[in-house]
């Protein structure tokens, strides 16, 4: 039986812009027709601008764009690219005063590549999977709880990539740069990983990780943050008390206020002083 070649292992890296879908249908071209710009100035600005010119069977998406890259670079693209694709971002809005933000998202494997017809080169598992994890909630879910004029990048990198370049020790960043995140996106399902150059608002707050909705049945409110409140029952009529699902519930006199947050404290009644 003939043996089916394994195609050389790539780095595979996928940009896209944030709220592409509102930009007017007259200015999408012109919006769209930046990035690749954008992206050779990242490279330049990196200080590794020959990535720009050895980027393999790169595609313009109309709103973002993809390229692969040979493996020996995913150190350099996990550490530097984000941050300075976030510099670079920043710049732009200076410039023309309105903020544009990005996803990246970033996978390795076996990816065709013999530099012919593009539509031949660049096809394998690891480009799907890039894809898929630009397309997820979590990173998406990254933009929508910051601050957008100032995160204006959010990174997902496959498993593979955390563990041979991350946890690999090949990366100046290390693995508490980053939280682990379940992905799921039509068929594909999987684990990756979450990292933002500069975060704000509600990730400095709660954090990377998404926020999970209440479960069928569960009589926990959301309260659209990571801290979930429950009201319970309390005795008499001199005051309220408000509580986590997460907690033990301060009880007495006055407003009582508790959530995992606070770690124990007692909030004091304010008209009396005592606990």
């Amino acid at each position: 039986m003939a043996h089916k070649t394994l195609p050389p292992y790539r780095a595979m890296l996928v940009v896209d812009l944030k709220d592409f879908s509102g930009v007017p249908a007259a200015e999408q071209g012109a919006v769209g027709g930046r990035i690749p710009d954008l992206l050779h100035d990242t490279f330049q600005r990196m200080g590794h601008g020959y990535l720009w010119t050895e980027a393999k069977f790169p595609d313009h998406t109309g709103d973002g764009y993809a390229m692969g890259f040979r493996t020996k670079h995913l150190p350099i693209l996990v550490d530097s690219f984000s941050s300075t694709l976030q510099q670079e971002l920043a710049d732009l809005g200076r410039r023309t005063g309105v903020p544009q933000r990005m996803r990246v998202s970033l996978s390795v494997g076996p990816l065709t590549d013999n530099s012919g017809p593009r539509i031949r080169d660049g096809q394998g598992a690891a480009r799907i999977e890039t894809h898929r994890l630009l397309d997820s909630e979590p990173v998406r879910d990254l933009l929508t709880r910051s601050n957008p004029q100032v995160t204006l990048v959010a990174t997902i990198i496959s498993a593979r990539v955390y563990q041979d370049v991350v946890v690999g020790g090949y990366s100046e960043l290390r693995a508490d740069h980053f939280v682990a995140a379940p992905v799921k996106v039509k068929s594909y399902e999987g684990n990756a990983y979450l990292q933002v150059p500069l975060p704000s608002g509600d990730l400095l707050a709660n954090g990377f990780a998404p926020v999970e909705p209440p479960r069928a049945g569960d009589p926990v409110a959301d309260s659209g943050e990571h801290a979930s409140v429950r009201m319970g029952n309390v005795s008499g009529n001199r005051g309220t008390v408000i509580g986590s699902s997460r907690g033990p519930v301060q009880t007495g006199n006055g407003v009582q206020v508790n959530d995992s947050t606070i770690h124990g404290t007692v909030m004091r009644d304010k008209r009396s002083g005592r606990k």
